[in-house]
């Protein structure tokens, strides 16, 4: 390593403005992946949090597969051919509703019902409501009680962070849901054990379908849409910081390879110097990945009240990760120059 440091050292200049480049691009793909969790959460986490006891769901089915959540609504017989085979199945009710506060504001009202739990998701008593963190930077925290629909409901609790569709989230009871939301239906879904479902039920045609979590989560056009376009913009600045740290660094071993032809003239391996330059590169790609993260991540913080953005490993550790793999894979693309450059010339048998 001692020619990579001594090159760091001698072309600075040439090396920070690659190490910024790295930082720039790091910075817009930790971003870029911190809001893309943000937006996510802001989309499903209600979803989310109805599928995390690993819960399987039958929601209406048209000819092209489980029909969106904006327009699902089981019938009463659908829902009494669910709970034949399976009493144990819940109901669930998802819908848009706005509160009677003055200002129209736009909320989710989930319910789940027969009072059982579903995922960690748990309805309060008949009339009741608990209400999510969305509701009380709305509202304040100590609201005490909420209008819907003319109906007036007691703030039982919190439902901590749930959203679904970009509105907070109103948790109730089955009955108190069908009388704010009657265009809802009975219920939107039902919560199922897989293994007590007929499987005659969810067969094509039959206006059922069975999904997992996952499913349910899919069943959201909103948020497929959203997060394909921003995953796509991810992918897409992951091949270009392979592409820049690779055409650096190609131009770099243009320009030095009668350097490496010198060390080779003296002694020095293929393998030696290749690893000399695969270091040299890495440590350009430790200090622009880690300093873009970090970047990323305090600001992601300094907003995280007032843009949704996710700070996690998700967003930082992993990101950087991929960057220095993508980087170095680049890097050693570019390494033509350096394995093929001839002793022989820097003795002068080139000229």
């Amino acid at each position: 390593m001692f020619f990579a440091l001594r090159d760091l050292r001698t072309a600075r200049w040439r090396f920070a403005l690659i190490t910024g480049v790295v930082l720039l691009l790091s910075v817009l793909v930790a971003g870029l992946l911190g809001l893309t969790a943000g937006l996510a959460n802001q989309s499903v986490s209600a979803l989310r949090s109805l599928g995390s006891g690993g819960a399987s769901f039958v929601l209406p089915a048209d000819e092209s597969g489980p029909v969106d959540l904006d327009r699902a609504a089981l019938t009463g017989e659908q829902i009494d051919a669910v709970t034949a085979p399976d009493p144990a199945a819940v109901p669930v009710g998802i819908a848009r509703i706005n509160l009677d506060d003055g200002t129209e504001t736009g909320v989710s009202a989930v319910a789940v019902g027969l009072s059982a739990p579903v995922g960690s998701v748990s309805p309060p008593a008949g009339g009741q409501a608990l209400v999510s963190d969305g509701i009380d930077d709305e509202l304040g925290a100590d609201v005490r009680s909420i209008g819907a629909d003319g109906t007036d409901l007691a703030v039982a609790g919190q439902a901590g962070d749930l959203w679904h569709s970009h509105t907070p989230v109103v948790v109730t009871d089955l009955a108190t849901w069908r009388g704010l939301a009657p265009r809802g239906g009975p219920a939107t879904a039902m919560a199922v054990n897989v293994d007590a479902v007929n499987p005659g039920l969810v067969v094509d045609g039959s206006g059922l379908a069975l999904v997992d979590g996952d499913g349910l989560v899919s069943a959201l056009p909103s948020h497929r849409a959203e997060n394909t376009s921003l995953t796509t913009m991810t992918y897409m600045l992951l091949a270009v910081t392979a592409l820049v740290v690779g055409a650096f660094f190609a131009v770099w071993g243009m320009q030095r390879r009668r350097d490496v032809a010198v060390l080779k003239a003296l002694g020095a391996s293929t393998v030696a110097v290749v690893r000399d330059s695969v270091g040299q590169a890495a440590i350009v790609l430790v200090v622009g990945v880690g300093g873009g993260v970090a970047i990323a991540a305090l600001v992601g913080l300094a907003v995280a009240g007032a843009v949704p953005f996710v700070v996690s490993a998700g967003t930082t550790l992993l990101p950087a990760a991929i960057l220095v793999a993508l980087g170095l894979a680049g890097a050693a693309v570019s390494l033509r120059p350096v394995v093929t450059a001839d002793p022989n010339s820097a003795l002068g048998a080139a000229r």
